[in-house]
């Protein structure tokens, strides 16, 4: 600890900590809720650079280590891929190659703390709609042969590219991560629209306290 740095620190675990429990009441109001829980939660958002990745990864986190079940983060975003930066592990193979079949599904899973494996994207750029198509027809359960395995989706960007809402057809349901002041309504509008036409909407999060998205869109859900 840097002298002088004291009260930053404690402020920064204070705020550390609200992160981590509004994620773990995310993940008890999908996974855990009595009536029809989910196994599937994807991020996404509508431009690049909201914050979408972090939570997505916090959440996997979060997730494994408060269930009994094995969880998966998996990487869907092929325009620009940060996870195997983030835990050190190959860039590929990962999600695109195990889709086209050029190797094995052992050779894609990095298990990266207890009970959380990890799925890099690889490298799908240039299929990504061929290999989305192919993964929604099989099914997230279906592709990965392990029993009451939990899924988090890192997806792409709804508006900026061209699959993100065909991407958010592979779970059950999606938020949308927003920055405050950096998408205009009418965006976000959009964003939440075209989400709504391939997969469930569970909700919006704001990851800056204050925002000038109107209230309607705030309350969509």
């Amino acid at each position: 600890m840097v002298a002088g740095s004291g009260q930053m620190n404690v402020r920064e675990a204070t705020i550390a900590h609200a992160l981590l429990e509004q994620c773990r009441q995310l993940c008890l109001s999908l996974f855990a809720r009595e009536s029809h829980p989910v196994r599937s939660l994807g991020f996404t958002s509508s431009i690049g650079g909201e914050g979408k990745s972090f939570l997505a990864l916090v959440t996997a986190r979060v997730l494994a280590q408060d269930s009994i079940e094995p969880v998966t983060l998996i990487e869907c975003n092929w325009e620009h891929p940060t996870l195997h930066d983030h835990f050190d592990i190959p860039a590929t193979p990962g999600l695109a190659e195990w889709l086209r079949g050029s190797c094995q599904e052992s050779e894609i899973r990095y298990q990266v703390a207890d009970n959380l494996t990890v799925i890099p994207a690889g490298d799908g750029i240039h299929d990504a709609v061929k290999l989305l198509k192919q993964a929604r027809k099989q099914g997230l359960p279906n592709l990965f042969g392990h029993a009451n395995e939990l899924f988090i989706l890192d997806l792409p960007p709804v508006i900026t590219s061209s699959y993100g809402s065909l991407a958010a057809s592979l779970v059950e349901t999606v938020v949308v991560v927003v920055r405050s002041e950096a998408v205009p309504g009418n965006v976000l509008a959009e964003a939440c629209a075209q989400v709504k036409e391939y997969s469930s909407l569970h909700g919006i999060i704001l990851n800056q306290r204050n925002s000038r998205i109107p209230r309607w869109i705030q309350q969509i859900l």
